[in-house]
């Protein structure tokens, strides 16, 4: 059974040998251009010594020496990606060994003599909830073996059962497990070559420059190497972009083999657990590790992280009431799901795997029941759990850089903290998470509660309903979906076709689907709309049964002057924001200098609305001293950010500072208020279940 898995099905084939055409297509395509470039490269050679021999002079010198360097220029860009070697930076992993930790090990040994693949060189753990295969390469990697290495992340280990651990392993150890899964191999190492040779260029243009810069007449033989380096990377690029979609479906069809591998090895169910559990697992190292980000300015961290994944993956869980299995919780596509609610898909062009969704529907259709039970949690198996979960912490944390020695805070500290800041930061649980997506309605004026109310239609279970929750979802999937339908009809997207709800469509009909999803969007938003102004009147009815009518206005008239603030301040920070954006980039210093004048602009606006906050009373209770400090700073100085074609990094530093407290204050004090409402309608709400 397992040899059948083993073999590559009939799609696979075709589509590898696609990939092979297209291997074949880049060959004929790059030895060409190689005969073309050492043509140019030996004529341009003789012309040179040419010239130098017929009149010797400093000038033809130059232009001899020039012009023979122009033609190994070419030559150089075309194969220089054979000498970079492609490491992979080991400075976040930890290498273990098999007396160390023996149980891995024997795991590993029954998968390799299973899947019938070799034992991979090095083993290592990370922190990331994820396992990989990978080895250093470069160009001659292709015709020599090479070993792989396998990378574990704890925090995978961490979250998952002896079983699944296994199912993840089989599956990694699924991609090498036949020698016709070389040509993945292949195309993934020629794909990456087109890549280098078209975007990784920042060596070679740092010679040029130099080059170009020693002389003007060397300066005229760079800029004409340019411009035919230009039009053979124009080439390539219609080579790349067809090896990359066949690359994409061929890894596709990898991931599906590897899938079957595993669930031969393992079973069906391990295999789907894991990956629905992954998400979870992820948010909540990430959780966790933001968290800690917080806890930065007070010198707080932790020795080990791993026992508090667990307890923010629980906490979550319970908190979505998600049944539990062996320890775990349980999650199905619907939560999984939950947010995606995007009808938009495409063939296989953008992405190298393919979606979770999929994967779960082949490997249940396999429904391979569980083979070889393994009992307990993957944790278990690892004899120094304690010791490398400790080392992995502390090689992250010593990454950060800390005012003062930072305190380790104990496991218990940290429950009781992040339990605390958890429902400090969250809204109360009668709404269903609605509120966490959106506002509260504040298009009203005192006039508005002055109005006769009547018996509401709906109470707060259907208000706030999964069904009107998942609205939410879909707009959202409706507003991405117009965005990248409009990015395909403007060529931002290179895709001559795409799915939608299913049905396929080409770029000819991206204005037509953009009418449609416009249409879509509005009607989502007036039913959220309708309802937002429902969920107003709801809790103003239920203010005047109880006779809170007046304290409802004053929090809600509050609330709304937060609101039309907050709307403010997000532009305006968001236009500082954008008109900065390029300072994150690589720009000509002609174009920063003009940019600088928008940049100065926006400031102005900015620095206006911080003298606002600053006197403003709503803001008392929130902004800090430090805060308050580094805006008054910042608002004595009229910085440059830049002159004499240099970024004044001080500078930039308290600009950035000052944006980062902004962004922080104004949504803080938005979200206080935000939760003062709402706390104040879900206390309406007790005594009516009452």
């Amino acid at each position: 059974m397992l040899e059948n898995t083993l073999r590559p099905s009939d799609h696979f084939r075709k589509t590898a040998i696609k990939s092979v055409w297209a291997i074949a297509l880049f060959v004929f395509t790059y030895i060409f251009l190689i005969i073309l470039s050492i043509s140019l490269t030996i004529v341009c050679a003789y012309l040179g010594i040419k010239l130098i021999g017929v009149y010797a002079s400093t000038i033809t010198l130059i232009l001899g020496v020039g012009l023979i360097g122009f033609g190994f220029l070419i030559l150089f860009f075309l194969i220089k990606f054979m000498f970079k070697s492609n490491k992979i930076d080991r400075s976040h992993l930890v290498e273990v060994t098999r007396a160390q930790e023996p149980g891995l090990f024997k795991m590993i040994d029954e998968i390799v003599e299973t899947v019938q693949t070799d034992f991979p060189k090095k083993v290592y753990f990370s922190v990331e909830v994820n396992a990989a295969v990978f080895y250093d390469s470069n160009f001659w990697s292709m015709f020599f073996p090479i070993r792989k290495n396998l990378q574990i992340g704890v925090g995978l280990i961490n979250t998952t059962t002896t079983d699944e651990l296994r199912a993840i392993l089989a599956h990694e150890f699924g991609h090498f497990s036949q020698k016709s899964m070389k040509v993945g191999s292949y195309v993934y190492n020629v794909n990456r070559i087109i890549h280098d040779i078209l975007y990784d260029n920042e060596g070679y243009d740092k010679v040029t420059r130099n080059i170009a810069g020693s002389s003007s007449y060397f300066g005229i033989f760079v800029l004409a190497s340019d411009k035919i380096i230009g039009l053979m990377q124009h080439v390539l690029v219609g080579v790349y972009n067809i090896l990359n979609a066949n690359y994409s479906k061929l890894s596709h069809e990898m991931e599906f083999h590897a899938d079957a591998v595993a669930a031969q090895t393992v079973g069906s169910k391990p295999l789907i657990d894991s990956l629905l559990r992954m998400q979870l697992a992820n948010q909540a190292l990430d959780t966790v590790l933001s968290y800690y980000d917080r806890k930065i300015e007070a010198c707080i961290k932790t020795t080990n992280v791993f026992p508090q994944q667990l307890l923010a993956m629980n906490f979550l869980a319970k908190l979505n009431k998600l049944p539990y299995q062996d320890e775990f919780p349980q999650v199905d596509l619907r939560y999984y799901n939950r947010f995606n609610k995007s009808k938009l898909s495409f063939s296989h062009e953008y992405s190298s795997h393919p979606e979770t969704e999929t994967r779960i529907a082949k490997l249940e259709e396999l429904n391979i029941p569980l083979r070889n039970h393994q009992v307990g949690v993957a944790m278990d198996l690892l004899t120094r759990k304690d010791e490398i979960a400790a080392q992995l912490t502390h090689t992250m944390f010593s990454r950060v850089n800390y005012a003062q020695n930072p305190v380790d805070q104990d496991e218990a500290d940290f429950e009781v903290d992040f339990i605390s800041q958890v429902k400090q930061n969250s809204y109360p649980e009668l709404f269903n998470d609605y509120f966490d997506y959106r506002n509260p309605f504040f298009n009203y004026t005192e006039l508005d509660f002055e109005k006769p109310v009547s018996n509401p239609e709906m109470e707060t279970d259907q208000l706030f309903s999964d069904d009107h929750l998942s609205l939410i979802y879909e707009l959202n999937a409706l507003e991405a979906d117009w965005t990248t339908i409009d990015r395909i009809d403007s060529g931002l997207i290179n895709s001559k076709t795409f799915n939608y709800n299913g049905q396929k469509y080409s770029k000819g009909d991206c204005r037509a689907m953009i009418e449609y999803l416009n249409t879509e969007i509005q009607t989502k938003k007036q039913q959220l709309d309708d309802l937002d102004i429902k969920i107003f009147e709801y809790f103003h009815f239920l203010a005047k049964e109880q006779n809170a009518d007046h304290e409802f206005e004053k929090i809600a008239l509050w609330y709304k002057q937060i609101a039309d603030k907050f709307a403010a301040q997000q532009i305006i920070y968001a236009d500082l924001v954008n008109s900065t954006s390029f300072m994150h980039t690589t720009t000509p210093f002609e174009m920063i200098k003009k940019k600088m004048i928008t940049v100065k602009k926006e400031e102005k606006k900015f620095k206006e609305c911080i003298v606002s906050i600053l006197n403003d009373k709503d803001f008392e209770e929130v902004i800090s001293a430090e805060v308050k400090a580094r805006f008054e700073e910042y608002l004595k100085f009229e910085y440059k950010y830049f002159g004499a074609d240099l970024y004044f990094d001080e500078e930039l530093k308290v600009l950035f500072t000052a944006m980062a407290d902004f962004a922080d204050l104004i949504s803080e004090t938005h979200f206080g208020a935000k939760k003062k409402l709402l706390e104040f309608e879900a206390g309406l709400v007790i005594p009516v279940l009452n």
